[in-house]
């Protein structure tokens, strides 16, 4: 079981304003921080012609903490690969992981929003080709760098194992989705035929620890507060078996409810409890999604400690789906 954290989006948003430079300065803060407490990665995310600064590039945004720390992972969740060059994008992932050999993962994903395509002039028709285009690439200018996907169908799952990529599921995603998805990925896997290790399954969860009542509210509104903004983002995701929809840009209110239906928040052994069932879901790297709009750097800290020091001795040995 590996551990991380994120998503670092790099924001400025309306009612968390602050000079663009400042997330920037407190990001090289937080990787540090992860390293001394012995998390395994630290994960970024990606957008375009948002209004609050959201970050463009998280490969730059990468090179920085990689140098800021000596042994924790970064990666991408994700990069937008219709709106890259294909042969740039290797060559720098081909120099990160010649100066930090073996500690960047990248992310990437296929992009939704139709203002992010027409920005870059790209059909958004042409997004699934573009990110083949984009996998040949980097598996002949940077071989030794992991790759993630990201989906919330089974088919796109199956077929990210079936060629030999890890997956990255959305916070928002429940329980029951996840354990599809994970399901289908390793199914994907499994009639390859390939050999060797399995590429893993990771999930972001919603995650605080906390003994206070009004922390705990706190908390839930930071997270509802984090979903807002996907409203704007126009995000959704379709009905899937037991999974209802999830439609942030038609059924708002429904949608942040579900959202933040999936946040474990509670004592030590109540977010332990809860990340042990997102593992024996076929889960084996999970992701802290607890840099969320309204909690402060100080707050974000604190969890951070006590999931390190109280939680994760817990859970590192949780079982998981083989």
């Amino acid at each position: 079981m590996r551990f991380g954290a994120g998503l670092w989006c790099l924001q400025s948003t309306a009612s968390c304003p602050r000079h663009p430079a400042v997330p920037y300065a407190e990001y090289l803060a937080d990787a540090r921080l992860l390293e001394r407490l012995g998390y395994d990665a630290l994960w970024l995310s990606e957008h375009h012609f948002f209004y609050d600064g959201y970050c463009p590039s998280t490969i730059a945004a990468a090179a920085g903490a990689l140098a800021a720390t000596e042994r924790l992972t970064v990666a991408t969740g994700m990069s937008l690969a219709s709106m890259r060059d294909p042969e740039r994008t290797a060559a720098e992932c081909a120099e990160l992981d010649r100066r930090y050999p073996g500690r960047f993962e990248l992310g990437l994903g296929l992009g939704y929003r139709d203002v992010e395509f027409d920005g870059v002039g790209v059909p958004r028709k042409e997004r699934a080709e573009r990110r083949r285009t984009m996998l040949r690439a980097t598996r002949r200018g940077a071989p030794g760098v992991p790759v993630w996907l990201g989906s919330a169908l089974p088919e796109a799952v199956a077929r990210a194992g079936a060629h030999g990529h890890g997956v990255l599921f959305s916070g928002a995603n429940p329980l029951t989705l996840v354990r599809d998805l994970a399901t289908a990925h390793r199914e994907g896997w499994e009639s390859s035929g390939r050999t060797g290790e399995r590429p893993r399954v990771a999930a972001l969860r919603n995650v605080w620890v906390t003994d206070d009542r009004a922390e705990r509210e706190a908390v839930m509104a930071w997270f509802r507060a984090s979903y807002v903004l996907y409203a704007g983002l126009g995000w959704a995701v379709p009905k899937r078996g037991e999974t209802a929809a999830m439609d942030f840009t038609q059924e708002v209110d429904r949608a942040l409810a579900d959202a933040v239906s999936t946040a474990i928040v509670g004592s030590a052994d109540e977010v332990a409890a809860g990340l042990r069932e997102v593992a024996a879901v076929g889960v084996d790297e999970l992701v802290f999604r607890v840099v969320v709009e309204g909690a402060p750097q100080a707050a974000v800290h604190e969890v951070l400690h006590r999931l390190a020091e109280e939680v994760l001795p817990h859970v590192a040995d949780a079982e998981v789906v083989a």
